[in-house]
């Protein structure tokens, strides 16, 4: 568990550890050079299994995980974060997983979104099927939900970029191990005007997580592909660049990139391939997309989205009520 500065969170999250019903781990707990009474609330703890950790100088969270991996002493390493809540069942869960499936690198689980005063957001509930193929569009994975396998997160050079790390860790590990997830909420993911990717570094993170997509989308379709910015945008489902050029064309190009590199995909080989789980996925990603901009676009240009894409009760449902 990395630590800067969390002190309105950091005892709810240390306790939500210490009373998980699998009681026998280690508690690897680094200190970032917190200015507040952060080290003095986990020094306040008498638990032996928790080891804090120090770094002579602010760091950051890529440089405070990688430092804890290789100060752990097992072969699992669960993540958490100082602000959020593990369900006491979370580590036992995950744990007896990774056992019965020694070919899986790495379980998350579902998590449900809570604000500072812990009301309820919503919960994500990402289908396990689903994750390898959305995986190159967004990071479907919550990072304090996750158990992975040491040697695998060693193998693949561990957390290497500053911002979006854990996007890039998921990324990495699915091209080699195989991932899944557990379909329970087992913590509380809590959104506060400290989180990093969402509040205080939200541009650095946006930028990082296109140049990983734009990345990821040629590891398949090939290094010289071509994409626009806007279809990118499109593709991680931020639909507003694209709404703003007001034009059926590019919608429908960005649909039949897709297509490409749904097909490219499907060719490449990997340990989480499963043909009939990616058209699935396809399936639900281009509705999702063509629904939005049916919404939203001027009612000709709804009807004539609709039209070309064959949904014609959906066209005339639109051209009637819209």
């Amino acid at each position: 568990m990395p630590v800067y500065n969390a002190e309105n969170f950091l005892a709810e999250a240390i306790e939500s550890i210490l009373q998980q019903s699998l009681s026998d781990f280690e508690f690897i707990i680094i200190d970032d050079c917190s200015t507040d009474s952060s080290v003095a609330i986990i020094q306040s703890y008498q638990d032996d299994r928790i080891k804090l950790y120090r770094n002579k100088i602010n760091s950051g969270i890529s440089y405070s995980l990688n430092r804890g991996i290789k100060l752990a002493t097992t072969e699992l390493i669960a993540r958490m974060d100082a602000d959020d809540i593990s369900y006491p069942q979370r580590l036992q869960r995950q744990y007896d997983y990774l056992l019965a499936h020694p070919e899986c690198a790495m379980v998350s689980s579902f998590a449900q979104m809570i604000t500072e005063e812990k009301e309820v957001i919503r919960i994500d509930e990402f289908k396990s099927e689903l994750y390898y193929y959305n995986l190159t569009f967004s990071c479907w994975i919550y990072h304090p939900t996750v158990v992975y396998r040491k040697g695998a997160v060693q193998e693949v050079g561990m957390y290497s970029v500053p911002y979006a790390e854990d996007f890039e860790l998921w990324w990495q590990l699915s091209r080699r191990f195989v991932i899944t997830t557990l379909p329970e909420v087992l913590l509380d993911y809590r959104v506060t005007s400290q989180s990093l990717h969402q509040v205080q570094k939200r541009q650095e993170y946006t930028l990082a997580q296109q140049q990983q997509i734009v990345r990821n989308i040629r590891y398949y379709a090939g290094s010289d592909y071509v994409i626009s910015e806007n279809h990118v945008e499109c593709l991680q489902h931020n639909f507003q660049p694209l709404l703003e050029e007001q034009s059926v064309d590019s919608v429908l190009e960005c649909l039949h990139k897709l297509d490409f590199i749904t097909t490219k995909i499907i060719e490449k080989q990997n340990p989480n391939l499963i043909k009939e789980d990616i058209m699935t996925a396809v399936f639900y990603k281009k509705q999702f997309i063509a629904q939005y901009y049916i919404n939203h676009l001027p009612k000709r240009k709804a009807v004539l989205l609709a039209v070309k894409m064959g949904m014609l009760k959906k066209a005339a449902s639109v051209f009637l009520n819209k």
